[in-house]
C-alpha cells in the first residue's frame, strides 16, 4: 500500500493545523520512508525544527517496533493542533508495548525508553477495524512549545 496524505480532517471541534495519514508495508525500508514523509508534512505545517527532530525520532521508534515486533502493515497518523503534535502508529498485533529493564549489557530494548523521555505523554490502546480485525495503536504527544526560543 502507498502512503496517503489526507490533509486536514473533519470531525467535531477545531480543525487541526495538520492531519497526515499514511499506511506502510512491514518492511524496514518503510520506516525510513515514513520518517521522511512525516518530516516533509511537518515542515509544510511550519512545525519548529527541534520539534520535528524529536517527532521523527519518536516516530522512527514506534514504526520500527511495528515492523520488528508486529511484522504487519502499519498505519501512521500525525496531528498538529492546539499546541500539541500527536503521533500514532497502528499495527495488527494486540500485544502491548513494553518498557524493558535495561543494563549496560543490553543491545536492544531502548526504543520505548527514548519515546518516554522525549514525549510529554505516550501510551497505547487496542483497536478494531470495521472489518473486525484487531490490533493496537501506540501514541505519543509532544509539545509544540518545545521548539520555541527567546520567549
Amino acid at each position: 500500500m502507498t502512503p496517503t496524505d489526507r490533509g486536514a480532517g473533519g470531525g467535531a471541534g477545531p480543525e487541526p493545523e495538520l492531519r497526515w495519514e499514511a499506511t506502510f508495508p512491514p518492511d524496514v525500508s518503510a520506516v525510513r520512508r515514513c520518517r521522511q514523509e512525516a518530516a516533509h508534512a511537518l515542515r509544510g505545517a511550519r512545525v519548529p525544527p527541534l520539534v520535528i527532530d524529536d517527532a521523527i525520532t519518536v516516530l522512527g521508534e514506534l514504526a520500527g517496533n511495528a515492523v520488528r515486533h508486529a511484522g504487519t502493515e502499519f498505519g501512521v497518523v500525525v496531528v498538529v493542533g492546539e499546541g500539541v503534535l500527536r503521533l500514532e502508529v497502528s499495527d495488527l498485533d494486540t500485544r502491548p508495548p513494553a518498557l524493558l529493564g535495561l543494563d549496560s549489557e543490553s543491545t536492544s530494548g531502548r526504543g520505548l525508553h527514548l519515546v518516554a523521555l522525549i514525549a510529554g505523554d505516550w501510551g497505547w490502546q487496542t483497536s478494531e477495524s470495521d472489518a473486525g480485525v484487531s490490533g493496537k495503536r501506540v501514541w505519543a504527544e509532544l509539545s509544540l512549545d518545545a521548539g520555541r526560543t527567546g520567549d
